[in-house]
């Protein structure tokens, strides 16, 4: 029995989740995919990607047996999908949990509530990834690393076993993370960082190897 599942956000993160749902429904029918909510009204009532957008997030309500999952996510803001979920209001079971068939996911590795893993993406044994993550295309994970809720990895960000990092930090694309790392909550990794220290809470590095660069971040 088909469910159905509703995205938050209709920006270039939920449209890469909803390639996912159409990928994952050709191999074995999961999800019935209504469309996407955004706050944008010159959007409400258009198409995107052949899906409806079909109203502002408060409309969740209108779907009390739909699934949701938060594709949005924005560098310069990175804990977006934290203050989303507070706005909806929703239990953890209302929320989705996909995994693009290309990626390989150890069946030893534990994925959060309202957690997208997209294409060829790598998890590796004794993984933990947090709630409301978004791993975009070609990431990899390595073992026993941790994932905080909120985290998104940007295309082909790549953490070394034991990596830890907190909380809505937002991991450019292409960064690499040396084993045993910390990243901190909040923390802005820059595209193509190679990151071999322990990085600061609210705190955007850049480089190689990579160096704070500015202020903290938002909180």
């Amino acid at each position: 029995m088909l469910e159905d599942l509703i995205l938050v956000g209709a920006g270039g993160a939920s449209r890469a989740i909803a390639w996912a749902v159409e990928d994952i429904n050709r191999i074995e029918p999961r999800w019935r995919l209504l469309g996407f909510l955004d706050d944008n009204p010159e959007r409400h009532g258009q198409f995107v990607d052949g899906y409806p957008v079909l109203g502002p997030l408060s409309s969740a309500m209108d779907y009390p047996f739909c699934r949701f999952l938060i594709g949005i996510a924005n560098h310069h803001q990175p804990p977006v999908r934290k203050s989303v979920v507070e706005r909806l209001g929703l239990g953890p079971e209302r929320f989705a949990t996909l995994v693009h068939p290309s990626a390989c996911v150890s069946r030893h590795a534990v994925l959060g509530a309202g957690t997208a893993v997209l294409t060829n993406v790598a998890v590796d044994p004794g993984v933990t990834v947090g709630n409301h993550v978004i791993v975009t295309h070609q990431c990899g994970i390595g073992h026993d690393a941790t994932v905080g809720d909120y985290v998104t990895m940007a295309p082909q960000a790549r953490l070394s076993g034991s990596v830890r990092v907190g909380a809505g930090a937002y991991l450019g694309a292409g960064c690499a993370i040396l084993q045993g790392v910390r990243v901190g909550e909040c923390a802005l990794v820059g595209i193509g960082s190679v990151v071999i220290r322990d990085v600061p809470a609210h705190i955007t590095v850049f480089g190689n190897p990579a160096k704070p660069r500015r202020g903290p971040r938002h909180r």
